[in-house]
C-alpha cells in the first residue's frame, strides 16, 4: 500500500451529461468541496440562480463523490497534464437533486 494519501472530495454534474464522458476536459471547470454538505449546497445555489433567469430550467444535478489515487508527484503531474479523471481513483453518485 502506498504511503502517500488519497482523498475524498465531493463536485457535481448535470444529470443529462452521459456518464461516459464524465471526466473529459470540456474546458468547463469543475467546483470541488470537502465535504457531501457544500457540495450540496452550492447545487441548490446553482438551481435558484437558474430559477431566476426568465426561460431557463435547470436540469436535474448529481451530486458526486469521487477518491484520488495516492497522491504521488507522478499522480500530481498527471492531473496538470491530463486533468481530473486521471487521479480519480474512485466515483460515486450519491444523489440526484431536482429536474425541470
Amino acid at each position: 500500500m502506498s504511503a502517500e494519501p488519497s482523498f475524498t472530495f465531493y463536485t457535481y454534474s448535470s444529470a443529462v451529461e452521459p456518464l461516459e464522458a464524465r471526466w473529459r476536459d470540456d474546458g468547463v471547470g469543475d467546483a470541488f468541496f470537502g465535504n457531501a454538505d457544500a457540495a450540496r449546497a452550492a447545487i441548490e445555489e446553482l438551481r435558484d440562480a437558474v430559477a431566476n433567469e426568465p426561460g431557463h430550467d435547470c436540469p436535474s444535478m448529481r451530486l458526486e463523490r469521487i477518491e484520488t489515487v495516492p497522491v504521488t508527484r507522478d499522480a500530481f503531474l498527471a492531473l496538470l497534464n491530463d486533468g481530473v479523471g486521471s487521479i480519480v481513483r474512485n466515483y460515486d453518485i450519491i444523489d440526484t437533486i431536482g429536474g425541470n
